[in-house]
Formats: C-alpha cells, sequence, structure tokens
C-alpha cells in the first residue's frame, strides 16, 4: 500500500513541481529552511539508541515539553522536529543544546534513512502527525511507533476512512497509543491501530505549567488596560475582533492581536494603516497604542494573565480552533467561535464548568464581547474552573509510561 501511496505522491509531485518552485521562489517564508527539509536527520554514533519526537508547531512543541524533560530524565537521547519555524525555534529556547530541527519532508526514502542515519529506536509522534512514509520508514526501520496526546478531528477521520485499507494496514504498524479522550481511542481503533494498543493518556496542553504571571517587561510593551485579547488569530478574525472592539473603544477597551502564525504580522500592521487605527507592535512597546500586534513568540498565555475579555482564534475561521485552557487558567472566560473540532476534549471539559461564551459570526462575536464586557463578573466563572482543571494533570505520566513500555520491549529486541 505504501508503494503505491509513493507512485501517487511522486506523480502528484512531478505535475506540481514547477508551480511548486515558483510558489517557494516568491514567498520568503517558505524558503526559509527548505534545504533543511530536504535532509534527513544527522548520523549519530557512539551514544546508543534514541528517541526521535515530532511535533507541528508551536502549541504541540510546548504540549511536548514534559514528555522531552521526562525521556532527558530517563537518559534517553532525544531528537525533536517539528513541521513549522515557530515551532523549532520554541523547542530550541525550551531546551538549548538538544538537537532540535525542521522534519524531513514526507518523501520516499526521507524518513527511512533519518531513522538509519540518526539510530532511531523510537518515534514519538505528538496529536495527530500520521505521516505515512515517516510511520512506515520508521517502523521498517526498526523503530518503535507510538502516539502521544492522539486526537482525530472529524475532519480528518472523514479523510482517513475515504482512504480505510491504507490507513488501517499504516496504522497496525504503531505500538502504542495515548489518546486524548476515550473518544479519540475509539477512533484510531476503529481506523486500524490494534485495541490492546490504545489507551486514553489524555491532553498533554492540560499538564503544560500555568504561565507565570506576566513580567514587568510584557506590562510596560502592552500598556495598561482593561483588554480584549484575540489570541492565536487567522485572517478574517482580526477584522471580527476589530469590528466588536470599535465601539468598546470610547469605554477605554483596548486591543491586542496575536495571530496564529508571526509571519502575518506585517499583513495584519498593513491592514490596521488602510484603516487609519492606531496601532502598535509588542517589540517596539505600544503602550500608548488603542491596538497591540503581539509580534513575538511564547507570551501568549502570560498575555492571556493582563486579558479582561478573550477571544480564542482558528473558531471563526474554519481551522479547527486552539488552546481554549489557557485562558480559564489564566482566569478568564473564553469567546469562541463555531470551528473547535480540533479541541474537542478541550471543550468537553470546559463546557461543564460554564467558562465557554460560544458564538456563530462575526456579528453575534460583537454582540457577545459587549455583553461580556458589561458584565462586572464577567470571569468569575473561571476562578474555579482553573482550580478545577488541576485534578485532569497527569497525560504526561500516562504517556511516558507507554513510552517506559515500549522501549523496555525494544531493548529486549536489541539484547536478542
Amino acid at each position: 500500500m505504501i508503494v503505491l501511496y509513493n507512485l501517487v505522491l511522486v506523480a502528484a509531485l512531478a505535475c506540481a513541481s514547477p508551480l511548486l518552485l515558483v510558489v517557494v521562489a516568491l514567498r520568503p517564508r517558505l524558503r526559509q529552511g527548505f534545504a533543511e527539509r530536504l535532509r534527513p536527520l544527522d548520523a549519530r554514533s557512539g551514544r546508543g539508541p534514541c528517541v526521535w519526537l515530532h511535533a507541528a508547531s508551536v502549541g504541540e512543541a510546548e504540549a511536548a515539553s514534559p514528555l522531552i524533560r521526562g525521556l532527558l530524565e530517563r537518559g534517553m537521547p532525544v531528537i525533536a522536529t517539528t513541521l513549522t519555524l515557530t515551532g523549532r525555534d520554541r523547542l530550541r529556547s525550551l531546551f538549548p543544546g538538544l538537537p532540535v530541527r525542521l522534519a524531513p519532508l514526507d518523501l520516499p526514502g526521507l524518513p527511512g534513512a533519518s531513522v538509519r542515519r540518526a539510530g532511531v529506536r523510537m518515534l514519538l509522534l505528538v496529536e495527530t502527525e500520521i505521516w505515512p512514509n515517516l510511520i512506515a520508514g520508521a517502523a521498517s526501520g526498526g523503530a518503535a511507533v507510538l502516539i502521544a496526546s492522539g486526537r482525530i478531528s472529524d475532519t480528518s477521520l472523514r479523510r482517513y476512512r475515504l482512504a480505510g485499507p491504507f490507513f488501517r494496514s499504516l496504522l497496525r504498524r504503531v505500538r502504542g497509543v495515548a489518546a486524548q479522550s476515550e473518544a479519540d481511542a475509539e477512533r484510531f481503533r476503529a481506523l486500524g491501530v490494534p485495541p490492546d494498543r490504545v489507551v486514553v493518556g489524555g491532553d498533554l496542553k492540560l499538564d503544560r505549567p500555568v504561565a507565570d504571571p506576566p513580567d514587568s517587561a510584557l506590562r510596560e510593551a502592552i500598556g495598561p488596560g482593561p483588554l480584549l485579547v484575540g489570541g492565536s488569530t487567522h485572517p478574517g478574525e482580526e477584522e471580527a475582533l476589530l469590528s466588536a472592539w470599535a465601539p468598546l473603544r470610547e469605554k477605554g477597551l483596548r486591543l491586542v492581536l496575536a495571530p496564529r502564525h508571526p509571519e502575518r504580522v506585517p499583513e495584519i500592521c498593513a491592514n490596521l494603516r488602510r484603516k487609519r487605527v492606531d496601532f502598535g507592535l509588542r517589540s517596539e512597546g505600544a503602550g500608548s497604542a488603542d491596538v497591540v500586534v503581539l509580534d513575538s513568540i511564547g507570551e501568549l498565555a502570560a498575555l492571556y494573565g493582563l486579558a479582561d475579555v478573550v477571544f480564542v482564534g482558528g473558531t471563526l475561521a474554519p481551522i479547527g480552533g486552539h488552546n481554549l485552557v489557557e485562558p480559564v487558567q489564566a482566569g478568564c472566560v473564553v469567546l469562541h467561535g463555531p470551528h473547535t473540532h480540533n479541541q474537542r476534549p478541550q471543550q468537553r471539559l470546559l463546557e461543564p464548568l460554564g467558562v465557554l461564551r460560544p458564538v456563530g459570526s462575526a456579528r453575534e462575536l460583537a454582540e457577545r464581547v459587549a455583553e461580556v464586557w458589561a458584565d462586572p463578573d464577567r470571569n468569575a466563572a473561571a476562578i474555579g474552573a482553573a482550580r478545577a482543571l488541576e485534578a485532569h494533570r497527569g497525560a504526561s505520566e500516562r504517556s511516558l509510561a507507554l513510552v517506559d513500555e515500549v522501549w523496555r520491549e525494544v531493548g529486549r529486541g536489541l539484547d536478542a
């Protein structure tokens, strides 16, 4: 099945390569790290078998940090990869000295060569990084494949079912899954992972330490409140937030836009200039501006600690949503749009706690922002909810227990 997949993949790339080359040439962001993505992992020698941990972007990389710490405490050599530059840079800042790079593209031969060159004996995938050549190459190279904090969204489930036999044959090669929820566990079983290899491990994002209070540098750069914070926003959501905020500007509310992808900052700034909005960048100090654009990485969780009203992005735009727990941990209720399919476990956890404020459209967002802002007890529910979330920690320990079990099996296989 993987051979057929690669034949189709190579044919598609051959047809699309002229266009792809033009797109890469014209977009500096895509050129960054492109050569790195075309190389297998570097060769290692004399340090024993290693764990290759792979996460997608900043959020997944930060969620994986307790796993990485646990692996290192166990004396397991670790190589980490991400799909995005921001994810790579965030892990490098969290773990100086750890080998961290962009993941090789999921092309025939690249993942398998990486496993052999680096001496990988375990591939640990975070959340939904189900790449066919990566999983097949690791398994064929003798590496055990595990998935931590595994989830399968509604969209992914439909896509995987369309190629049912292929994904069943692929996922049978997975040695273990610590799923986010029972619903996710059932989806992994239905898609082909042997039932005895799937456990409910929980959501790694719930294990991340609560962010430290915002330091003086962040407070000074952002300036005084009250603040409406749009976290992890996507195209169209900044416009919706601006419309929601505009009628409340005269009441002293300021707006902070924190785009999911920092490379969009110039685009957002250009739009604000066209609208003649008084704005500033966090990196340049924006304490006197009406609108602040967050152009840093790794500060959003702390920024929520300064917020009075919070909207979480990727939910009005059809993305699937981003971390809903972080604002609650910081003491804020959460406004979000209808597209939350990537955050269903968190949504199911938070809904009974009374901290979610769903909206169905940009117009409804404006109404709900005004409603929440007018309520002097707007964030009271988040205080108790933050305490209740403490009982749901432990995903890191459960995932590491699965790692320990499979690592022992790997060790016995090497000894034999």
